[in-house]
């Protein structure tokens, strides 16, 4: 459906507003800057903000005479201030003035600078009067300006699917998810609106992220309000299981010490995501709709790839993996109690998980999952854990990382394998390896890797397939720990802000 004429001119004359504000805004890398201007005048001189601000520009480079006919053309336009046409506008639509409403609403926004949340409030008072054209036409361009309203955004998303126009809706409740709004009912409201079908597409990746963490907000209220939760992490906890953090190191070393194929993995948010889109009897609340869009956003974020392009017999395959390490494994890091207990919005599939374990009956021994960044930022490279030891291998995204670590530790020996790495490294390798990971490197990888005698250490980090190196590497006699991002820090990347922030004082130096 098309918008009016007087739409489209409406929307012609607003962006030639917003054009004479980024005219303005680049001023001062102009060399002439008085001509650029007179420019951005020419271009959105009907919109009194425009002038005011072109005026003190030239007055601040001197030009008094050209500030003042700039500001007196503001003097000349007709028509009430921004502010009392936006206030007129709202009076005239709880009064049922729809187009009184949208008369005085379209010269709020010729007379400031455009703002999105008034173009989608325009759009739910044109959808309400009947002209759908004309609001398709404004949301379309409400995604090219600026707002610091995104509850605003999130009312007018709402108004518009109140209006039975659903895929409107995504518009707004897009852009507020953009500005960071987080609210818990918009995420709730949010996560319906993208689970319904025919849904368009305003930006695939905030969309898949947003669907992901409504989905997981959903979980994580169910869990979060079961008071065995915390109690199951509690239990773990002060039972003979548990290593506490000060034990660590002699537990490590004694390891190292007897020789024998051991394992250490950490098990966070990706695998318990991982494992919710194949077990069914984790999913607790959530529809098959919410659950595709936690497994889109997680592999997209892992391997730059659509998950529903992957082989679904060699993902089930991943996830009995998956299992396979967990239970074999000798030492599981897991989140605990008080995160549980204070981290709302991490509750969910970790909490799935917890319950998960139960049904598994892991073999091994339980630990703080963020014990490889404290035995780290404690000693350095695990000093005090790998002394003495006559190999270091090494799995993870950074070429040559054992053999910088050898150096380091004098270790005599040492090998590394390189993965792809997550985009938060931002380098363009990674950029350009992207979708490689899996099945490509994965598969080669698992069997390439040589450990060269039995009770050989190899350092992991490598996400959620990061599990399964470790498992290999004990299948084959070695020692395997998964310390994950610490070596993004040593090789000076910090990943995980102010988590890795310690950890970013002490690099390996090529």
């Amino acid at each position: 459906m098309a918008a009016s004429p007087m739409t489209a001119d409406f929307l012609d004359r607003l962006l030639a507003v917003e054009d004479a504000w980024s005219m303005l805004d680049a001023v001062e890398g102009s060399e002439d800057k008085v001509r650029q201007i007179e420019r951005a005048v020419t271009a959105g001189g009907h919109a009194t903000q425009v002038l005011i601000r072109a005026g003190e520009m030239l007055a601040g480079l001197g030009e008094a005479e050209r500030a003042r006919e700039t500001l007196q053309k503001g003097v000349a336009l007709d028509g009430p201030t921004a502010p009392l046409q936006a206030a007129l506008a709202r009076q005239l639509r709880t009064m049922g003035d729809l187009d009184g409403a949208a008369l005085w609403l379209r010269g709020t926004m010729l007379r400031a600078r455009p703002d999105a949340r008034l173009l989608t409030t325009l759009a739910s008072i044109e959808l309400e009067a009947g002209r759908a054209g004309c609001a398709e036409a404004l949301l379309a361009a409400a995604v090219r300006f600026r707002t610091n309203d995104a509850a605003g955004l999130a009312i007018d998303g709402r108004q518009l699917w109140a209006l039975g126009r659903p895929d409107l809706a995504m518009t707004p409740f897009v852009l507020a998810y953009a500005r960071g709004y987080r609210d818990e009912a918009y995420l709730a409201d949010f996560g319906r609106l993208l689970a319904l079908d025919g849904m368009p597409v305003i930006d695939e990746a905030l969309q898949l992220q947003a669907g992901a963490q409504a989905a997981h907000y959903k979980l994580s209220a169910v869990y979060f309000a079961d008071p065995r939760t915390v109690r199951l992490a509690q239990e773990r906890e002060t039972s003979r299981q548990w290593v506490f953090t000060d034990d660590m190191v002699a537990f490590l070393r004694a390891a190292i010490a007897r020789g024998e194929p051991f394992s250490w993995i950490r098990l966070g948010e990706s695998e318990a995501r991982f494992l919710l889109c194949h077990r069914p009897e984790m999913r607790g609340p959530l529809t098959d709709g919410e659950i595709e869009f936690v497994g889109r956003y997680i592999w997209r974020n892992w391997h730059g790839a659509d998950i529903r392009r992957a082989d679904p017999a060699r993902l089930e395959g991943l996830a009995k993996q998956l299992e396979e390490a967990i239970v074999d494994a000798d030492l599981l890091g897991v989140p605990s109690s008080p995160r549980f207990a204070n981290e709302p919005e991490h509750t969910g599939s970790l909490a799935a998980l917890d319950r998960h374990m139960e049904r598994l009956a892991p073999r091994g021994r339980y630990c703080e999952f963020f014990d490889s960044l404290i035995l780290n930022e404690r000693v350095p490279f695990y000093a005090d854990i790998l002394e003495g030891i006559d190999f270091i291998g090494s799995v993870g995204p950074h070429a040559g990382l054992a053999e910088l670590l050898a150096r380091q530790l004098g270790i005599p020996n040492s090998a590394s394998y390189v993965i792809p790495g997550e985009s938060r490294l931002g380098r363009p390798q990674d950029a350009a390896d992207r979708g490689t990971h899996f099945p490509e490197v994965f598969d080669r990888l698992m069997k390439e890797i040589r450990v060269p005698h039995r009770g050989a250490v190899f350092l992991v980090a490598g996400g959620m397939l990061g599990k399964l190196y470790c498992d290999r590497i004990k299948q084959l006699g070695g020692i395997a720990f998964d310390i994950g991002a610490v070596v993004d820090a040593w090789m000076g990347y910090n990943t995980r802000g102010v988590v890795l922030d310690r950890s970013m004082g002490h690099r390996l130096v090529p």
